[in-house]
């Protein structure tokens, strides 16, 4: 059963029979008595809740330190609503589940070794095929946050970040004097797989410190123009890599304000809207300032803070969403302990009902009924909210 509601008006219910189906099966076969199909798609949704994501671990890491259905609803034809989905097009796909947990990738540097904070250029390429083969789509953390994910139905979400702006991340090469990308560095990596596999996406948020991000400083403006002029996001790590949890409130806000600041020189009006919080600290006191201040005129603006983490983050329709403390995934295979993005895709693998799918629509919201108490009706005042029994 398909049921669909206006938030914060009338919650409409629609009934989906199986008539449709028998007929079918009977036309084209002939048989009396064809199984009843009991799954949209391949994956049959099972009735469990999506586990709330809250714990922040990883030591060792570089960046660690130490609402329900109207019960008066009104049943409804599905061929009056053009924007309902139809059932029919689960086939083959996993059926949608807006309130699903979403993998926030954390990287660091890209190169030689492979390390614990290091990833290969060709392991990074591993990495972006295997989520393009297990139909995970690229997004951008603002995305996430705004509850605008627009991708295809029966794909996933993901968000990919770096931290620290290191070389590998965004690298020149210099040759008898002509200046190329190094297409062993992330920025040619990903623009490559798009260009080889554009419905698969190309976002990505770079967490950068200053003086040196990227650390070639004759090219700091153009390598910062040039990420926004494709799309990519700067995200704030404080102006020097500054421990949060050992400084006071006014050295926080002149640590984020600086960097905002810096930013808006290379790039003219560019407002930095996410924090990564350098080793994983956060404050001690006064947390709301990771989120909002300024320092000495200039003003800061947080709209997300990640953790270092070690888990998926809730949907930000599901009522566990936190935008100040979103959990990160590591993007990495060596000393993981079971908390890697390889574990998390084979327990998703396993556990399908866990995983964010989208509806291919970005003005609804699609979930199991088992799982509308856990939708946070705040954040979708603007969206159609659409539920069905899977079984």
């Amino acid at each position: 059963m398909l049921t669909k509601s206006k938030t914060q008006t009338t919650v409409k219910t629609l009934t989906y029979t199986m008539v449709l189906f028998l007929l079918l099966f009977i036309a084209m076969t002939g048989c009396n008595s064809p199984e009843s199909p009991g799954k949209y798609g391949e994956t049959e949704l099972k009735d469990e809740a999506v586990e709330s994501a809250t714990r922040n671990i990883g030591e060792g890491d570089p960046d660690n330190d130490g609402a329900q259905e109207d019960e008066n609803a009104t049943s409804l034809s599905t061929t009056e609503d053009e924007d309902m989905p139809d059932p029919l097009s689960w086939e083959g796909k996993l059926p949608p589940n807006e309130l699903g947990e979403i993998m926030i990738l954390m990287y660091h540097e890209i190169g030689y070794p492979e390390g614990e904070w290091q990833r290969t250029p060709d392991n990074f390429r591993r990495d972006l095929q295997t989520l393009y083969d297990k139909d995970y789509r690229l997004v951008s953390l603002d995305d996430v946050v705004q509850g605008e994910i627009d991708i295809p139905a029966g794909t996933t979400p993901v968000v990919l970040t770096f931290d620290d702006a290191n070389r590998g991340n965004f690298n020149y090469l210099e040759k008898n004097g002509e200046i190329s990308l190094d297409p062993d560095c992330a920025v040619a990596i990903m623009e490559d797989f798009y260009a080889d596999h554009p419905d698969f996406g190309l976002a990505a948020t770079f967490y950068i410190y200053y003086p040196n991000p990227f650390r070639q400083p004759d090219f700091i403006e153009d390598k910062l123009n040039y990420l926004v002029d494709r799309g990519f996001d700067i995200g704030n790590h404080t102006y020097g890599h500054a421990n949060l949890a050992r400084i006071g409130p006014t050295e926080i806000q002149k640590e984020l304000a600086l960097h905002q600041e810096k930013t808006e020189q290379y790039i003219p009006g560019y407002k930095v809207r996410s924090l990564a919080l350098p080793y994983g600290a956060s404050p001690r006191e006064h947390p709301e300032l990771l989120l909002e201040g300024s320092f000495e005129g200039t003003s800061y603006k947080n709209d997300a803070v990640l953790l270092v983490g070690a888990n998926p983050a809730p949907s930000p329709f599901h009522q566990n969403f936190n935008p100040a403390r979103l959990p990160r995934i590591r993007a990495s295979e060596m000393n993981t302990a079971g908390v890697g993005m390889y574990d998390w895709l084979t327990v998703f693998e396993a556990n399908p009902q866990r995983r964010y799918v989208s509806d291919g629509n970005t003005k609804t919201i699609t979930v199991p009924q088992s799982m509308m108490d856990s939708l946070d009706k705040s954040r979708a005042t603007d969206k159609e909210i659409m539920s069905y029994d899977p079984t």
